[in-house]
């Protein structure tokens, strides 16, 4: 197999990471980020909103008036990056059957903080546990749940190069 047969991701000339060498199904799950990233997706809100101070009225009360506005200002943001960078993905110019999207650097925590709240969310919708989330993908995607747990380790793979590249 050639050296460059997985994603991988490089820097562009104008600093742009570009994530290249994408498989068609990886492909799929990033097309699916804006739906995943929505306001009514499951999981979203709870994951980026859910108050520090279970059983402490006042102080989940204070949490929802005063930290949870701009939290969702915060993730509307960098979901509105994400959802415009997914919208330039396309075919590879040297290989039909492999994508690439191009991420400016600004964008970069967008995006890791972005893949990250989905991964999270799609893992308490689904009740994953840690183990499966770590596991290897199970031989047959039948149940909506195996199919969680093929985006959480598509997009975790994602996630894993973008830290790496901006590291």
């Amino acid at each position: 197999m050639r050296g460059n047969a997985f994603p991988r991701v490089v820097k562009a000339k104008d600093g742009a990471f570009v994530l290249r060498n994408v498989p068609p199904a990886m492909a799929i799950v990033l097309r699916q980020l804006p739906e995943l990233l929505s306001d009514g997706s499951p999981g979203i809100r709870e994951r980026l909103t859910g108050s520090p101070y279970p059983g402490d009225d006042e102080g989940s009360e204070q949490w929802e008036k005063y930290a949870v506005p701009e939290l969702e200002h915060l993730f509307r943001s960098a979901r509105d990056l994400v959802v415009e960078d997914v919208a330039g993905l396309g075919p590879e110019s040297r290989s039909a059957d492999r994508f690439q999207v191009s991420i400016p650097a600004k964008h970069l925590a967008a995006w890791i903080s972005s893949l990250a709240a989905v991964r999270v969310a799609l893992g308490g919708v689904h009740r994953l546990t840690e183990q499966e989330m770590e596991s290897e993908l199970p031989p047959v995607l039948v149940t909506a749940r195996d199919r969680a747990v093929l985006v959480v380790h598509l997009l975790g793979w994602v996630q894993g190069l973008l830290v790496e590249a901006g590291a």
